[in-house]
Order: structure tokens, then sequence, then C-alpha cells
């Protein structure tokens, strides 16, 4: 066995990989006490419950945080992401994240600037701005699909549409045009992200090994469901994604890559256990 300890780190996507809303836990009324009762919020929006946790993962990220440097990844703006309760050390948030995609490195719940900074001169000269795409997109958008169109932490896009209503063709047409741009589209239930090419959680993971972690060993472990977690999962020693979600309707797989046997809520748990398995037992990769 190696030596376990904060050698490793562990990138792991938050929404329908760790935490999950009522809806995509499986719970037909989330107003009913007894229905919720099993599971642990970890997210309030306007003073109502909004996202969940198993009892089984709470325990399995609380131990996993013993033993490895945890860092949530999230495409959620840094105020979407700051509502997030994690069942870490009481009344201490993660020493590291990553929000906006790769767009934000948090330090102790703090923006870095110089990451920032970083990140607008790679988009500066390698994509159009985001102003341009999201004129694109509300021209080319509609009220009766269109629910909501918003440019995240001024980094990227993101669409909440109505999906029965939405023009079949919408995410190859966007697709289309952001590719000529240096941007792509992903969607993920009701939401489309159209997001630059070179922000990737990928970036900031490595961002954080070389300036915060560079003095010490490591191995780096990733999770998450969707193709914008793909860049980190690539980059890892190992991966691993639930069996649902986006990259399991592309049937997506990577010879590094693991897939849980169980589906929605049930597969935080099932991730956090094999992430634990592979902190202890797996010997050093070579890099």
């Amino acid at each position: 066995m190696t030596t376990v300890g904060p050698t490793d780190l562990i990138a792991t996507d938050l929404d329908r990989t760790l935490i999950y809303s009522a809806a995509a836990a499986g719970v037909a009324d989330p107003d009913d006490p007894l229905a919720m009762a099993e599971f642990r919020c970890v997210e309030l929006y306007r003073g109502a419950p909004q996202s969940f946790m198993s009892p089984a993962a709470v325990d399995l990220l609380a131990e996993l945080d013993t033993l490895a440097v945890v860092v949530p990844t999230t495409t959620r703006s840094v105020e979407q992401f700051r509502r997030v309760d994690l069942p870490l050390d009481p009344g201490r948030r993660p020493r590291y994240a990553v929000a906006a995609n790769g767009g934000e490195i948090l330090l102790d719940g703090v923006a870095d600037p110089a990451w920032r900074t970083e990140v607008e001169k790679r988009l500066s000269t390698a994509c159009a701005p985001v102003d341009e795409v999201y004129d694109h997109l509300a021209a080319d958008s509609e009220p009766t699909w269109l629910t909501n169109l918003r440019i995240a932490d001024g980094l990227f896009c993101y669409a909440v549409v109505d999906l029965p209503s939405m023009p079949d063709d919408l995410v190859s047409r966007w697709r289309t045009w952001a590719e000529q741009r240096g941007w792509n589209v992903s969607r993920q239930g009701r939401k489309i992200y159209v997001v630059p090419d070179p922000l990737t959680k990928a970036s900031a993971i490595e961002a954080i090994g070389e300036r915060y972690l560079s003095d010490r060993p490591r191995r780096v472990f990733a999770a998450g469901d969707g193709v914008l977690d793909t860049s980190m999962l690539v980059a890892a020693d190992r991966s691993i994604r639930p069996r649902h979600g986006e990259l399991q309707e592309l049937s997506w797989h990577h010879p590094s890559l693991s897939v849980t046997s169980s589906s929605g809520i049930a597969a935080s748990a099932e991730i956090l256990e094999t992430l634990l398995v592979w902190t202890r037992t797996d010997p050093a990769p070579s890099r």
C-alpha cells in the first residue's frame, strides 16, 4: 500500500455527481418531510432546500477529505457555488475549489485574482468575446422556449430552455456557429452551456497542482458526469463517472475511466467509495 494523506488531489464535479436536486434524487414531493428525511440538504436557495446528498455519501466525503485534497470543481458561477455547504469539517470551506468551469480558483472561498487574469489573457487571444456570443444566442432565441439566458461570471453563456418547445436542431445549430469562433456547446438537461474552448476544469486543476501543491508528490483522481468534465477526467490518473447524465447518454469512455454500477443519487456514494479505495491502495502512477 502507498502512504495515504494529502498527496492525492481529487477533483470532483458537484451537480449530479456528488449532489442532487430533489428531482434528480427521485423524490416525488420535496415538500414532504418524510420523503426528504433520508437525505442531507447541502444547498439552500432563497430559503428553500435545493440540493441533497445521501447520508452514506456525506460520511464518505468527510472521510475522503481527511485523506486527500478534495477540490470541488464545478461549472457553477462563484455565487452559485457559495450556496453549497459540503459536509466537511464544521465551519470550514474547501481549501481549494474551482468554479465557472475553470475560470475561477477559490482559495478558502476567495477568488484568486492572478488566475482570473491568466484566464482572461488566454481567452482574449483564442476565441470570440463573450458579449458577441451572448448577442448571437439572444438573436437566435424565441421567448416560446427560452426561459433564461445569462453570462456566468463574465466568462461563458448558458441558456435555460423548455425542452418540448425547443427547436430540434438548436444545439447542433449553436454548436456549428460556436466552433468557428473557438467555443463549444453542451446540453445538460434544460441547460445549454456555450463555453470558450480554453476555459476548462483541467486547466484550473493543473494550476492548483502547480501553484499550491508543487512541493508535494501527487496523483490526480477525478469524477464527473458531463461533457464539460471530460477535460479533467482525461487528464486525471484515474477517473470515474456515474451511470447517468450527459456522458452516459453519449456512451463516453476513456482508458483510465471507471463507470459506476448504480445511477441516480446512489452513484454518489459509489463514486466516493471508489475514490477512497484509489486513495488508499493504488500504486503511484508513472508520470
